[in-house]
């Protein structure tokens, strides 16, 4: 593409005729934000994400999170964990894993609170997606312990796919929490420490719970850059996890 090609749209992200809003995104942490996207904005969060533990290798790229807002109050999310690669005991599968579709809805603010709603579908590969429609719903809160300091946490229940001894494939549902501390280090670094897991409801598998940090770094105001590291607290939950991104904000 020629040099002239690029004019518009480059001036259109890095135009300084409008304040933007704070850019707020859902990753690099587990915790989903209270915040929806402003409306008739595009925001893009996307990266790489690889973990193991107990002889399994996990690799999805790029995982992304288009959010779109339609109100002051509601967006929707298309996510999508793009190709999985996932090795155990050395045997390896790979794929497309499952797109999936959701909603946010501000429900208050200051504090802010918001409701999550999303379903997967059983689109992406055999290998490495779920047989069914696996929703979820989850409960997001975020407070302002100082100027500097936030607390954010979520609580819901998620479904999962597991299979049957006959064979066939079962829908079955966790709860889930997260809870974390941000912290803002300048106006461009921010970091932040989680701890996050899920146990059972009518999944009898037991309860997993991890720790995991990262830290923000914020080029411009509508483009964000991260990286966050994890660990397994337990002997079901991964010993291992990190990720690494870019987040933006297309302007209306």
């Amino acid at each position: 593409m020629s040099k002239s090609c690029w004019t518009v749209p480059v001036l259109l992200f890095f135009s300084p005729a409008a304040a933007p809003q704070e850019l707020v995104t859902d990753r690099p942490d587990q915790t989903e934000s209270a915040v929806v996207v402003p409306k008739q904005s595009f925001q893009v969060e996307m990266g790489l994400g690889t973990g193991g533990g107990d002889g399994e290798d996990v690799l999805e790229v790029p995982g992304s999170l288009v959010r779109y807002g339609l109100s002051k109050r509601f967006e929707v999310r298309l996510a999508w964990p793009g190709w999985i690669r996932n090795e155990a005991e050395g045997e390896e599968v790979s794929g497309l894993g499952d797109p999936e579709l959701g909603v946010k809805v501000s429900l208050h603010s200051g504090p802010d609170l918001a409701l999550l709603a999303h379903v997967s579908f059983p689109w992406g590969d055999d290998e490495v997606g779920a047989e069914d429609p696996l929703p979820s719903l989850r409960l997001s809160g975020a407070h302002d312990l100082s100027p500097r300091v936030g607390f954010g946490w979520n609580a819901g229940v998620a479904a999962s796919s597991a299979l049957t001894a006959g064979g066939r494939a079962r829908v079955l549902s966790r709860w889930m929490y997260t809870a974390s501390l941000g912290f803002d280090l300048s106006e461009a670094w921010g970091t932040y420490v989680e701890v996050f897991g899920d146990f059972p409801a009518s999944d009898p598998e037991p309860a997993a719970h991890s720790f995991d940090a990262g830290v923000t770094y914020l080029v411009h105001p509508r483009l964000q850059l991260d990286l966050a590291a994890g660990v397994g607290l337990d002997e079901d939950a991964p010993d291992w996890f990190a990720g690494v991104g870019v987040s933006f904000r297309v302007p209306r």
